[in-house]
C-alpha cells in the first residue's frame, strides 16, 4: 500500500507539471496503437494506401506521444527534445487532419469530416504549446540581452 501511494504521488507530481504535453502525448499515443492495429483505415489516394496502412504511420504516432509523456515527466523541460517531439507532432497532426478530411469528402462520411476538425483543434492546441514554450522565449530573451550589451559597447 505504502508502495502504491509512493507510485500515485509520483504520478500526481508529473500531472502538476505539464498537463498538457500528457493529455497530448496519450492522444497521440492512442492513435498510433489505433493506426498499428488497424491495417486497412486509409483508402484514398488508392496508390498510397500501401503506406498509410503501413505501420510506420502509427510508430511515428506512437513515439511522438510518448516523447511527449516524456518530456512532460521532466521537471525541467529539456529543449530541444520537446522542440523535436512538438514538430513532429504538428507534422503528424496535420497530415492526419488531412488524410481524414479528404476520405471524409471522397466517401461522404460525416464522422470522418467530424474527425478531421477535432484533429484541427488538437493541431491549434499543439501550435499555442508551441507559442507559449519557455524555452524558446528565454533563449531569444538571452540573445536579445546580448545584443543589446555588444551595440552600448560600440
Amino acid at each position: 500500500m505504502k508502495h502504491l501511494k509512493a507510485v500515485l504521488s509520483k504520478i500526481a507530481e508529473c500531472l502538476n507539471y505539464h498537463p498538457v504535453h500528457i493529455i497530448l502525448g496519450l492522444v497521440t499515443s492512442a492513435i498510433g496503437i489505433y493506426l498499428i492495429c488497424k491495417d486497412d483505415y486509409y483508402f484514398w489516394p488508392p496508390c498510397m494506401t500501401s503506406f498509410f496502412n503501413s505501420d510506420y504511420i502509427g510508430t511515428w504516432a506512437l513515439l511522438t506521444g510518448l516523447g511527449l509523456i516524456y518530456v512532460a515527466v521532466k521537471k525541467a523541460i529539456p529543449s530541444n527534445a520537446n522542440n523535436i517531439f512538438l514538430l513532429s507532432q504538428c507534422g503528424f497532426t496535420g497530415g492526419e487532419t488531412f488524410l481524414e478530411f479528404a476520405h471524409g469528402i471522397i466517401a461522404n462520411n460525416n464522422h470522418m469530416i467530424t474527425f478531421s476538425f477535432a484533429m484541427l483543434g488538437y493541431l491549434l492546441i499543439t501550435f499555442w504549446i508551441i507559442r507559449n514554450d519557455n524555452s524558446l522565449d528565454h533563449k531569444t530573451a538571452k540573445r536579445i540581452k546580448k545584443r543589446d550589451r555588444q551595440l552600448e559597447r560600440r
